[in-house]
């Protein structure tokens, strides 16, 4: 399964059909909080829309059924993926303005509380329209500040039928999004069957989110989580490092980003990179993390790697297949320079991971209320090995893919790394600039060279820096 863009999906004719979910009874107050991610990524929502800069925020997959679709079965298969996952029958609203430290609101609807309304569109005849109606749909009602965030279509064909999910950030991680082909297609097959789905319990994403709020409030200011980022953010002068290279772009000017989706590696060069990963007494991520720094090192002559890398906080069994935003970040920095190979730079990355780890627990928003800042995040990179999520295996039959929203933002970049049974492809999203579309294909461009020979011959022999035109040095961390 690859993250793109919707619009590169590859998707046969047929009848579109929209599921819309509906409230069956009332709302009932729930006094469990936000969890910290979400609380931000509603107020920010705000305040985008009171600023007249409102822009998509959704996540979305796309799958194939087997067979004529049976309509009645996909409805009650649909309404059981609901109940199973409260994060979908609750809502966060806000009494005041944005701006205001006022708690969020929850509501949230008892299980068995949704129904869906169905909509014909009519029969489309090409991916191009079929996904332009599918973009617009999960623009318009994935929405964080309004129930439901969520959508769904279906696509039916004789044979087949190919079935779209989106939903707003609030709800899901990038994880989240990889679960929901296996649970979908289970829940539909027991419907036709007769049969009970054959799928793990799974925790609420609300008792999550109450419990890490609870956590992170006994946190002070003195905690050496608070000190590690107050050294790192002081260490970039005040902000959060930014990509190695010009992206003419500034954080306080939001604009169109551009994004592209590259192939690193192919299923028997990521085997082999991991030998060589494993041989410099790292993991794949850390070998990864090394190849970034190395590649950042050779185009910007930049010392030392310096990113924001996620991390997931799913701690507990129960968090493992729940449905929500379970991630957090941390700083990662190492130094490249001076270091003469790959296997010096993986020791370096994977000691730097090691230490990252623990500080994504703690949530980045309660260490900006300690810290008393809040800086945006800049450079972030991030990686994920797929194979062992259920149904990875399927993902190719199934016709699987994940897609993220437009964005729009000022001077982010942003990496998505992921491995699966098929290779490793890189994902990112970069300003819309000509120096962010040159500089972004320039270092993407430099890591596969450099990620080729480490697969190709186990090792890379750190380069002397080449000079940097003046256009392309980042001027600021």
């Amino acid at each position: 399964m690859r993250f793109t863009k919707l619009s590169d999906h590859e998707v046969r004719p047929g009848m579109l059909v929209e599921w819309h979910p509906l409230p069956l009874g009332g709302w009932t107050p729930d006094p469990r909080p936000a969890s910290y991610v979400q609380d931000a990524h509603v107020r920010d929502a705000l305040t985008r829309r009171a600023t007249g800069r409102n822009s998509p925020t959704w996540l979305a997959t796309a799958f194939e059924l087997p067979g004529d679709l049976d309509t009645a079965a996909l409805h009650r298969a649909l309404l059981a993926w609901i109940d199973r996952h409260e994060t979908l029958r609750s809502v966060l609203t806000c009494p005041s303005a944005p701006d205001e430290a006022a708690p969020l609101r929850r509501l949230t609807l008892s299980s068995g509380g949704v129904d869906l309304r169905r909509k014909d569109q009519g029969r489309f005849d090409g991916a191009h329209a079929i996904n332009s109606h599918v973009e617009a749909l999960f623009d318009r009602t994935a929405d964080p500040l309004h129930w439901p965030p969520y959508a769904f279509a279906t696509v039916a064909r004789g044979g087949s039928t190919t079935i779209y999910l989106g939903l707003d950030h609030s709800n899901v991680d990038g994880y989240s999004i990889l679960l929901i082909a296996q649970e979908i297609r289970a829940l539909y097959a027991a419907e036709l069957s007769g049969e009970q789905a054959e799928l793990a319990a799974t925790g609420s994403y609300l008792e999550f989110g109450a419990a890490e709020r609870d956590n992170a409030l006994r946190v002070r200011a003195d905690h050496d989580v608070v000190a590690r980022w107050r050294t790192f953010i002081g260490a970039n002068g005040g902000r959060l490092p930014g990509f190695p290279l010009e992206v003419g772009a500034s954080s306080g000017r939001p604009a169109p980003q551009h994004g592209s989706c590259t192939w690193l590696l192919d299923a028997d060069k990521a085997e082999s990179f991991s030998i060589a990963c494993r041989t410099a007494g790292g993991g794949f991520q850390a070998g990864i993390l090394a190849c970034l720094g190395i590649a950042a090192h050779e185009v910007s002559a930049r010392r030392a790697f310096h990113a924001l890398v996620p991390f997931h906080t799913r701690q507990e069994a129960q968090w493992t297949t729940s449905l929500g935003w379970y991630v957090g970040i941390a700083p990662v920095e190492f130094a490249v320079a001076g270091t003469p190979d790959f296997a010096g730079v993986a020791k370096a990355a994977g000691a730097a991971a090691r230490e990252a780890r623990p500080l994504a627990l703690l949530p980045f928003a309660r260490v900006c209320e300690l810290l008393g800042t809040a800086p945006e995040p800049r450079f972030v990179v991030s990686y994920m090995d797929m194979r062992r999520t259920p149904g990875a295996g399927q993902w190719r039959a199934w016709n699987a893919c994940a897609f993220h929203s437009r964005a729009v933002a000022g001077d982010e970049v942003y990496l998505w790394i992921h491995r699966n049974h098929e290779g490793v492809y890189l994902t990112c999203r970069h300003p819309g600039t000509e120096a962010g579309t040159r500089n972004a294909t320039r270092y993407i461009g430099h890591l596969r060279r450099v990620v080729d020979e480490v697969a190709t011959h186990g090792g890379y022999a750190v380069a002397g820096l080449p000079p940097i035109p003046a256009v392309d040095m980042a001027t600021t961390w």
